[in-house]
């Protein structure tokens, strides 16, 4: 992993969490409660499920570990979504407690997480070398900050889309952000099966790769 490409990543999670506060700072009560294709989650919810990141990666020091058992993105993800995995088996929890505190916090806290944490967390982030290793929730794993990005900035961005889906929005997300989400869940993807469907010399297809 390069310098310059760890810090590629870092500046498109900071492009999406701009997209996500100048778009909350413009919704309407009525946008705010409009349900989402993800079943029983609406706009409020997904602003306070992946708002967890930002205020979580403002003291980024903090969270680095010398100990663990050492995963990629890739490797995390596929345990999180196996049959039985957090993705899982965590599903309705994860929902309730994003439900509660989209219920608690009010509409410009949710936008603060991206607008004002969200900067912090960036600018945190920007001073922690690629290789430093932190603790991965739920994987019992840890992973160098450049994994860790990885699995931040494709939450991020696969929300993003499904919020401006359900608000009627063009999927307008920053190009890099795109196209390093896409890199991350066709790495998820079993690689033959992927490589035969996207040819097409199968119709047998991997995805989807996440819950």
């Amino acid at each position: 992993m390069s310098s310059a490409c760890h810090h590629d990543r870092i500046d498109a999670l900071e492009a999406v969490w701009q997209r996500w506060a100048s778009l909350g700072a413009e919704l309407s009560e009525q946008e705010w409660s409009t349900a989402t294709r993800c079943t029983g989650w609406d706009v409020a919810a997904l602003y306070a499920h992946v708002g967890m990141f930002p205020p979580l990666l403002v003291d980024a020091a903090a969270m680095e570990t010398t100990t663990g058992q050492q995963a990629t993105a890739v490797e995390i993800l596929r345990g999180f979504n196996a049959p039985g995995g957090a993705a899982h088996a965590m599903a309705e929890q994860i929902a309730q407690e994003a439900a509660a505190t989209a219920s608690t916090l009010d509409r410009a806290e949710l936008v603060a997480h991206y607008a004002d944490l969200g900067a912090r967390a960036v600018t945190a982030l920007r001073h922690r070398p690629a290789t430093a290793l932190v603790p991965w929730p739920g994987s019992g794993a840890v992973a160098p900050w450049s994994e860790a990005i990885r699995i931040v900035l494709m939450e991020s961005v696969v929300h993003l889309l499904d919020v401006l889906d359900a608000l009627g929005r063009a999927p307008e997300v920053a190009p890099a952000a795109l196209r390093e989400t896409a890199h991350l869940l066709a790495e998820v993807a079993e690689p033959v099966a992927l490589n035969e469907a996207a040819t097409g010399r199968s119709s047998r297809s991997p995805l989807p790769v996440l819950r």
